[in-house]
């Protein structure tokens, strides 16, 4: 068997250290994945909400469209007052 030695405090401390250092940065890692994936479930569920409202402004578009055509086609091509309700026929 080989003899063993000893080696000091002053040679072990940087290896000590740095395997703390080691130890601290996994850690972090490990803490920064966690993050990201909670941090992508929410960015996920931010997109599935985006989504639903571009698919609700399409559709308050087209009801929008469909109510003013139904003015137009009653009243003829004006201008309609959102504030007072007075829809204005266009001049010829």
């Amino acid at each position: 068997m080989a003899e063993q030695t000893k080696i000091s405090q002053e040679e072990l401390n940087p290896i000590l250290d740095l395997r703390e250092r080691i130890r601290t940065n996994v850690e972090s890692i490990g803490r920064l994945n966690i993050k990201r994936h909670f941090t992508q479930l929410e960015l996920n569920q931010v997109n599935e909400d985006l989504e639903q409202a571009y698919s609700n402004s399409e559709e308050l578009s087209m009801e929008e469209n469909r109510v003013v055509k139904e003015i137009t086609a009653k009243y003829g091509e004006g201008d309609l007052d959102f504030n007072t309700g007075i829809y204005t026929p266009k001049q010829k």
